[in-house]
């Protein structure tokens, strides 16, 4: 009797863990959604201030600032959410998701999604010398001659910028951006 009672007891022992697994892993899971969509918002939103801390030589007046979106459609559609009804300086902006590199020379701004970086490394270091701040969540990407690099520090969403690749396309970048960000130059931190 007292063993049935102690598997009778273990049984619902179990049945209450598997329950609260149960009802904890859709939890668990919005949890991890719900942090994806904010790395993703996040990302949207420094482009979008990337881009108002950034000058171009010799953009017209009446051109519009091209954010290129690379590898990455969810990024592409906040970054189209977060800049609609926006301009920088009287220059309307205009996302675009391009995957041929023959266009990137086109753009401004250039996102180039972590999955897509080692593929789009020779194409990268053709346009180098170009007017384009260059933007990637790979690992390593400023410090192998991209502008800036996205990185998570103690949990929070930071960014890294190459300031000789920066110099080299021609940009301004403000010194409130380089402010903010951990600054690389001759390929490490000084």
């Amino acid at each position: 009797m007292a063993s049935i009672r102690r598997f009778s007891v273990r049984l619902a022992t179990a049945g209450v863990v598997l329950a609260a697994t149960l009802v904890a892993s859709p939890r668990i899971a919005a949890i991890s959604a719900a942090d994806a969509a904010s790395d993703v918002a996040l990302k949207a939103a420094f482009l979008y201030n990337f881009a108002k801390f950034t000058e171009w030589p010799a953009l017209p007046a009446d051109a519009a600032i091209a954010v290129c979106i690379v590898g990455d459609d969810k990024i592409a559609a906040a970054v189209v959410e977060t800049v609609r009804g926006q301009s920088i300086n009287a220059h309307a902006l205009e996302v675009r998701r391009v995957q041929d590199s023959a266009a990137w020379p086109a753009c401004h701004v250039l996102f180039i999604a972590d999955t897509e970086t080692r593929r789009s490394a020779s194409a990268l270091n053709g346009i180098k010398k170009l007017p384009i701040l260059t933007v990637s969540d790979g690992k390593d990407f400023a410090q192998t001659g991209g502008i800036i690099e996205f990185f998570v520090d103690n949990g929070r969403m930071r960014f890294a910028i190459n300031v000789d690749t920066a110099e080299g396309s021609g940009l301004h970048l403000s010194s409130r951006l380089l402010g903010l960000a951990k600054v690389i130059r001759n390929g490490h931190v000084p």
